[in-house]
């Protein structure tokens, strides 16, 4: 069997056949945007998701659901299981195709179906990683060999001659394991390339090179003898060695602090921290007697469902889960006020951050163990998606977070169909027009309009008001009238001026930096540097709003005057 959870730059390089590369060239993004800073809207479905019975989130869905069921069509594909995911809502779940592809009347796949997730796994394993630092029981910045005495590296390079920095300039940290920028190889114990040039065997992970899943001594007594690709911290190389250890590296964290002498498995470790908490019941790591009528089998080498990846590699492939479990998975991620999200808001808005940038193009990056990609919004604007891919023989799944707008694409799938990463990309395309439209439909409801100060007991609008538009994407403030003074011409702003939110309600006028010299640049470097730059009054930024209420009590504050205004009916 071949085990192929597959790096973010081969995702990339397939998207080459379906658009996402060509729309992203130099050419395309030769634009005035490079020059722009225009805030994205605030994102409101974090805690108020768009309902599936809006139209535009109707017609979006329907558009999907057929797109899904003609790439079922086509054949290819044994089981098929999707979802389109809010912080509260399912806006989309659909399963086809059957259970098990090697029997004939097989019962069909249902969202309970448990497939083999590949490297998706490593997803689970750096959740684990955020739920122990939020107890207090690791850093992520603490060395490895600071849970593993057995963890030993070399730094020197193939030329024994060359530079070799010691462990202490250059540590091994579980951050690095975590965003695979380490240095570790992909796959070790790697295989034997005896042949080589004549023929090109013994590359690959276990067991496709010849070795089988190691244990854990085998794994730390050969990890010694090969070189890092680069020095940690130098460029991502995918590890999924590095992934493994990190997973060994977590369980004997947790079990120190338990005061536990004999470790706890990575298995059990899940177990006790997520699968039990967010009620994940399809989700494991061996086929049994007990779960095996659950199991998605593959046309494609059925055998794969029997692996045992073995406690040290089930951290970066070994897992299995099942579309309810991840829609589960997913709502969690997109709000830490979910009732059962593990994590708070300072620990996914760290996991939610690009770690590299690939300098070699415009559209790969690498996050907190996400490969991050990017796709337009509906005003031509590239936004984030952050996603997991996993691939073995039979199999090919990914789960995918687009944060800005919050919300999640799921896509299992087994059978000889390559490329789960394709249809969640294409269910991206197709979605975000009406999320988008939902999302600028919910902003103009809560903020847009013109607002003013109404006096005690009269009627009259003179002195102070604000006029506020959304505009492809973006929430201006049009104008701005304090006191009888134009605030924005004030603030040398010409024309109107974009709101960036900072919470909930909260939004900063988004001048940038004060005039200097009599220029102000453009882009969003000065927008950032300036963005709190302008002085308080009443102890609050003169440059900042915030709206109250709902409905016809909505309110809209100018902190710094301590003036409130309503909307004109």
């Amino acid at each position: 069997m071949i085990w192929n959870p597959l790096p973010a730059v081969i995702a990339a390089l397939s998207y080459l056949s379906y658009g996402g590369w060509q729309s992203l060239s130099p050419q395309a993004s030769a634009n005035g945007d490079r020059w722009n800073c225009r805030p994205f809207l605030p994102n409101l479905f974090v805690e108020t998701p768009p309902s599936p019975g809006l139209p535009v989130i109707r017609g979006a869905t329907k558009a999907l659901n057929d797109y899904f069921t003609s790439k079922f069509a086509q054949g290819g594909i044994d089981s098929l299981s999707a979802a389109v995911v809010t912080s509260n809502t399912v806006l989309y779940e659909k399963n086809f195709g059957v259970l098990r592809a090697n029997e004939t009347n097989s019962p069909p796949t249902t969202s309970h179906a448990s497939y083999r997730i590949a490297s998706i796994s490593k997803l689970f394993t750096v959740l684990e990683g955020f739920i122990l630092e939020q107890r207090g029981i690791i850093s992520w910045d603490d060395p490895v060999d600071k849970y593993l005495e057995d963890f030993r590296y070399r730094l020197d390079g193939l030329d024994p001659h060359g530079p070799q920095p010691t462990p202490e300039e250059a540590p091994i940290t579980l951050l690095q394991l975590a965003t695979h920028m380490s240095g570790l190889g992909r796959d070790w114990p790697p295989g034997s390339a005896a042949n080589w040039p004549y023929e090109v065997s013994g590359g690959g992970p276990p067991p496709d090179n010849g070795r089988p899943f190691p244990t854990y001594e085998a794994l730390f007594d050969d990890l010694p003898k090969h070189h890092l690709v680069s020095y940690p911290w130098t460029y991502p190389s995918y590890s999924n060695t590095g992934v493994g250890i990190l997973g060994l590296a977590l369980a004997a964290a947790s079990s120190a602090a338990d005061g536990n002498y004999s470790r706890i498995s990575h298995a059990d470790l899940l177990q006790r921290d997520i699968f039990g908490p967010l009620g994940l019941n399809g989700s494991h790591f061996l086929a049994t007697d007990q779960n095996k009528d659950s199991i998605v089998i593959s046309s494609v080498m059925p055998e794969v469902v029997d692996d045992d990846f073995l406690n040290p590699m089930n951290p970066s492939g070994g897992q299995f889960s099942s579309l309810s479990d991840f829609i589960m998975l997913a709502q969690t991620l997109l709000n830490p006020r979910h009732p059962k999200s593990p994590l708070t808001q300072y620990s996914l808005n760290r996991w939610f951050k690009p770690v590299h940038a690939f300098e070699e193009d415009d559209w790969t990056e690498m996050g907190f163990l996400w490969e991050v990609i990017k796709a337009r919004d509906s005003s031509g604007r590239l936004r984030r998606i952050y996603w997991k891919l996993g691939n073995l023989p039979g199999f090919n799944t990914v789960i995918a977070v687009h944060p800005g707008s919050s919300y999640s694409v799921i896509v299992l799938m087994a059978g000889s169909y390559p490329d789960a990463a394709e249809l969640a990309y294409d269910a991206f395309e197709i979605m975000q027009p009406g999320i988008d439209r939902a999302l600028s439909d919910l902003v103009k409801e809560l903020y847009s309009g013109q607002w003013v100060v109404v006096q005690p007991g009269q009627n009259t609008t003179e002195g102070s008001s604000a006029t506020i538009t959304v505009h492809k994407g973006t929430l201006y403030i049009d104008e701005f009238i304090l006191l009888g003074v134009d605030a924005l011409e004030k603030m040398d702003a010409k024309g109107r001026v974009a709101l960036r939110p900072t919470r909930r309600d909260e939004f900063r006028l988004d001048i940038g930096l004060p005039l200097y010299n009599g220029k102000r640049h453009t882009a969003c470097f000065p927008y950032w540097v300036g963005q709190d730059s302008w002085g308080l009054r009443d102890n609050a930024p003169i440059n900042a709003i915030y709206f109250t209420s709902s409905g016809e009590g909505r309110r809209l504050h100018i902190p710094s005057l301590s003036m409130v205004m309503e909307r004109m009916r």
